[in-house]
């Protein structure tokens, strides 16, 4: 140390009025020093509750000799530090200029004050500059539970609506957000999709802007309160089966019965539409014939079933009639069999070429139960138009 900083270093623990003193003689100093200076945090710094534990620094004091220095720190929610919240004594002083002590938790919604003080040779010195501050309030936020789509549950829609019943909460919660995240997979090593979207009244949803694939298909949910920086668990794991088809108990029925819980005997092989003719072959289902209602003579085996996605909502009904051994019908326009479906929203619709449409094949249905004979239907497979 030079002259002139040492000087300067004299002067200031003089004018705190410090010094530790020769055991020999008490009445020279053997140290001068000056009073610790406030590190970090800066000044007024805000904590969320889950930033704790924190850690309080100073700049180690400035002094003449080479006498050993502890320090002890304060802690107190009043500047007067008539009660303190936390206190140290006999804190070494650290390496590098600098000595640091991590405060034990502290409670949330409080200003805290904080100041070091110095001791050397049982002479205690003058503190550091008093410093603020403040830990938000507790905020806990527990895990979503997943309401729809059900555990187990098939699911025909390409993108499924996923809710959430609103997450459980504490303390002074801001606006909550809640992380959907789906997967093909239970680990959720990848995702077919995932959003963030703020919390809505009661429950919260979110539709994917994608179709998913086939197959088994993961979800859960996390909530958040950005503000607090707080995050709940994941929601438990929800599974369901993605199937690529028409959800037939959710068909809205134009023309005949709703078919969704007839046993599916027959299996179609394959479907076209070719000029004004719609063609569907099959295996299996053994249809029993019956005498057509209208001409006693002709024998029929049941009916071709048209089925349309209008407005989002799939919308279906049973059309031409059949006879054994026949797959193909005529008199199919883009007004879609409009002697069957004269009805509205199958009225208006007008095919263009490469809507798709979906075809199934039951029996006798059109005029159910007239004609019935056993109620049975195959599945249900797309068409292009």
């Amino acid at each position: 140390m030079n002259v002139r900083t040492l000087s300067q270093v004299l002067v200031v623990g003089v004018a705190f009025g410090v010094a530790a003193c020769d055991t020999n003689n008490p009445a020279r100093p053997t140290m001068t020093f000056a009073a610790p200076t406030a590190q970090s945090p800066a000044n007024g710094t805000i904590y969320n509750f889950n930033q704790q534990p924190i850690t309080l620094a100073i700049t180690n004091v400035a002094r003449t000799g080479n006498a050993t220095v502890t320090y002890t720190l304060e802690v107190a929610a009043t500047s007067a530090f008539t009660t303190k919240t936390f206190s140290r004594e006999g804190i070494v002083e650290g390496a590098g200029g600098s000595t640091t002590v991590t405060v034990t938790q502290l409670e949330g919604g409080t200003t805290y004050y904080w100041r070091y003080k110095a001791i050397v040779d049982g002479i205690v010195g003058e503190p550091s500059a008093t410093q603020s501050f403040f830990v938000r309030p507790n905020v806990v936020i527990q895990p979503p539970a997943a309401f729809d789509p059900p555990g187990s549950a098939e699911i025909f829609a390409a993108r499924p609506t996923f809710t959430v019943t609103n997450a459980n909460r504490t303390g002074p919660a801001g606006t909550i957000f809640y992380e959907f995240q789906v997967s093909n997979n239970s680990s959720f090593s990848s995702l077919l999709g995932s959003a963030t979207v703020q919390e809505q009244a009661n429950r919260t949803s979110w539709t994917p802007n994608s179709d998913l694939p086939e197959g088994n298909v993961f979800w859960r949910v996390r909530a958040s309160d950005p503000a607090a920086g707080v995050t709940s668990g994941f929601s438990s794991t929800a599974q369901f089966v993605r199937r690529v088809g028409v959800d037939l108990a959710s068909v809205t029925y134009v023309l005949g019965p709703n078919i969704s819980s007839w046993p599916q005997t027959a299996k179609i092989t394959s479907a076209s539409h070719i000029g004004d003719t719609l063609c569907i072959e099959r295996s299996g289902g053994n249809f029993p014939s019956a005498p057509f209602i209208f001409d006693a003579g002709t024998a029929v085996e049941g009916n071709q079933w048209m089925f349309a996605n209008i407005g989002g909502k799939w919308y279906g009904g049973a059309g031409h009639w059949y006879r054994p051994g026949q797959a193909c019908k005529g008199e199919v326009d883009e007004h879609f069999f409009p002697d069957a479906f004269a009805a509205e929203p199958f009225h208006s619709l007008v095919l263009h070429s490469g809507d798709v449409f979906a075809v199934a094949l039951s029996t006798p249905a059109r005029a159910w139960p007239a004609g019935k004979t056993t109620d049975e239907r195959s599945d249900v497979v797309f068409v292009v138009w």
